[in-house]
């Protein structure tokens, strides 16, 4: 019996296979050009021109850290100055609208007035709201809202989308720590951007797990580091006066150069007049270029829980300041325990294990902190004995 049958039958199945399905190669020399557009340039008067820049114009940028680390004032700061034109980069003297999109704040109590406090052009934020006639509790829904997203941001000049947080925007039915399920919701978010002419700022968290490097530590699915092109990270560390310092840093930068500096900031105290009375909110402060970076924090975290167990670190600690009657500079003691391959982290956590207590003195560069054992404090500073030694 002849095999031809069967044979021609998978010949005209590959044929008409081909016929729906084909390759389209086009020239390189065909391809237009473009040059990286800068929604953020910090970018100083005597470097080259957009050198710093750090958040791509039309793109999907993700602003990561812990909880309490001002992610969302960042994004509120943000929108501040793209609807005031204030803002550093391409949107500079062009105030643009803002869609302000979250899940987890309150609009009345938190969102509006941290907006107040920021100095936004609270006429140029949107809240947004989603109406279905068949779906009572209607919300934001990516990929489903897409196509809407993008008339609106046309129709009220929309510059930016903020997602707090994003992961709460992908449908229910999509699977988050799929790489491939949350590609098929974002691509075509991210293709609406480009294409409508505005840019996502998405929030997120970071995981526990991941070691120092941030963008393994963004919760959700690794296809986040694959689609986005500029992430923010967000830490906080005990500075060597045994302040908190709060350190942003540029951790990827896809279209533009890596390892700009990072910058300290600060989450002040503000209070805004409501019609019912002040109330009482919080806002994100640039501060200067600073020397530590998340990966930085990260790491010395990391080392922190192998570099000696907390009650060796503990032990030595309490040892040291024994041995100089209870006090000493908080600098002093960060520089013999790096000697011992302490990291500064795991100090810290014996500092707070131990109860001891800072004091700072002086002023400008000449400032110092001590740290004290609780028996030291209550000897020398609530007795108001100053110390000499």
């Amino acid at each position: 019996m002849s095999d031809e049958p069967q044979w021609r039958e998978n010949v005209d199945a590959e044929e008409k296979d081909t016929t729906a399905r084909r390759l389209v190669l086009t020239p390189a020399s065909k391809i237009r050009l473009r040059r990286v557009r800068w929604l953020w340039d910090t970018t100083p008067e005597d470097a080259p021109p957009t050198s710093h820049g750090r958040i791509p114009l039309n793109s999907l940028a993700i602003a990561a850290g812990g909880p309490g680390l001002g992610k969302s004032q960042f994004a509120v700061w943000l929108t501040a100055r793209i609807t005031t034109g204030t803002l550093p980069g391409e949107l500079h003297g062009k105030p643009r609208g803002v869609i302000y999109a979250a899940t987890e704040d309150s609009w009345s109590y938190t969102i509006a007035p941290r907006l107040v406090a920021a100095g936004a052009d609270m006429g140029l934020v949107f809240r947004v709201d989603v109406q279905d006639d068949e779906e009572m509790h209607a919300r934001l829904t990516l990929p489903k809202d897409i196509s809407l997203m993008g008339k609106a941001a046309e129709e009220y000049s929309v510059g930016l989308l903020v997602a707090d947080p994003l992961l709460s925007m992908i449908d229910a039915s999509i699977n988050d720590y799929r790489a491939a399920e949350v590609r098929s919701a974002l691509e075509p978010l991210v293709a609406a951007a480009d294409r409508h002419n505005f840019t996502i700022l998405g929030l997120a968290h970071f995981t526990k797990a991941g070691g120092n490097d941030p963008l393994s530590r963004i919760a959700g699915s690794g296809a986040f580091g694959q689609l986005i092109r500029s992430l923010i990270a967000f830490a906080k560390q005990e500075s060597e006066e045994g302040e908190e310092e709060f350190v942003m840093s540029l951790e990827k930068n896809n279209l533009g150069r890596v390892g700009l500096p990072s910058h300290s900031y600060e989450i002040q105290p503000v209070t805004v007049k409501t019609t019912e009375g002040d109330t009482y909110v919080s806002r994100f402060v640039l501060g200067p270029e600073s020397t530590t970076s998340v990966r930085d924090v990260m790491r010395a975290e990391t080392n922190g829980e192998s570099a000696g167990s907390s009650s060796e670190v503990a032990e030595w600690l309490q040892g040291w300041l024994t041995d100089l009657g209870g006090a000493d500079e908080a600098r002093e003691i960060k520089k013999a325990a790096k000697k011992e391959g302490f990291s500064e982290s795991s100090i810290d956590r014996a500092k707070k294990k131990l109860g001891i207590r800072s004091k700072q003195q002086g002023f400008g560069r000449d400032r110092t902190s001590h740290w004290y054992l609780p028996e030291a404090w209550e000897r020398d500073v609530l007795a108001g004995l100053p110390r000499t030694g």
